[in-house]
């Protein structure tokens, strides 16, 4: 996993752990750093790095739950079994997109994406293929995604469902078909639109800007064992399949 938390306070990515926790105990202990997953709550330890002494063959950087229990930290063997984030069940991670009934917004999420809305919009670009982080705000587009997260019920995730790294992937999971007049594409999105003959000319110094109405949508490939979000143009009363990236973060 790449975010991790504390006891107290919102989860936060890895690559931020000694600015957060300044080293001190019980999230650095004979040199080794551990916090807790934001999913389950249970201890982690961060893996990797330049300045670590767990290392793994790639020194890739990640967070993974503690064998054992970790001095003043919280370790809880069940949690931990039946975590989304948790290696040893391979679809465990599945319930992320789970739609649960009766579940509150979840305020921490809202919180998350609040403090971190610039990184989710950029990580959204590049998922989408339209600009979303422009110089000093964020597109149209964006905006009309996370507003239809949120009419959606989108913040409406259960504790144990929360993994920060994916709320990209579930903000164009839970939106509705958005207009995408005026957005400017990049990448595939672009590549798809300039070879697709109902709209091959749409693009306007560097705007899509069709003479039929165009929504983006994102689905998932499968509504109970997702392993991939479809991304798609619906034209009118057509769609669009133009690429899909997998549902999962390795």
């Amino acid at each position: 996993m790449k975010h991790v938390k504390l006891n107290t306070g919102i989860p936060f990515d890895i690559e931020k752990f000694e600015d957060k926790t300044n080293k001190s105990f019980p999230y650095f202990q004979a040199g080794k750093k551990y916090a807790l997953c934001p999913s389950c709550g249970s201890s982690v330890q961060i893996i990797g790095g330049i300045n670590n002494l767990t290392q793994n063959k790639e020194r890739r950087l990640y967070a993974a739950h503690t064998k054992n229990k970790v001095r003043d930290l919280n370790f809880n063997e069940v949690a931990k079994l039946n975590c989304i984030n948790y290696k040893g069940n391979n679809n465990n991670w599945q319930r992320i997109y789970e739609t649960r009934q009766n579940i509150p917004e979840n305020q921490e999420v809202l919180e998350y994406i609040n403090e971190n809305i610039d990184e989710i919009a950029s990580a959204v670009e590049e998922l989408i293929g339209f600009r979303c982080k422009l110089k000093d705000s964020r597109s149209k587009v964006f905006e009309n995604l996370y507003r239809s997260f949120k009419v959606n019920g989108g913040l409406c995730i259960a504790n144990d469902q929360f993994a920060p790294e994916y709320i990209p992937r579930m903000i164009i999971e839970r939106a509705g078909p958005v207009q995408c007049w005026g957005a400017i594409p990049i990448g595939r999105t672009k590549d798809c639109i300039q070879r697709t003959q109902t709209i091959e000319g749409s693009i306007d110094k560097g705007q899509f800007k069709p003479t039929i109405e165009v929504k983006f949508v994102g689905t998932l490939d499968h509504d109970e064992n997702p392993t991939r979000l479809n991304m798609k143009l619906i034209i009118g009363n057509e769609e669009l399949d133009m690429y899909h990236i997998s549902a999962r973060i390795d």
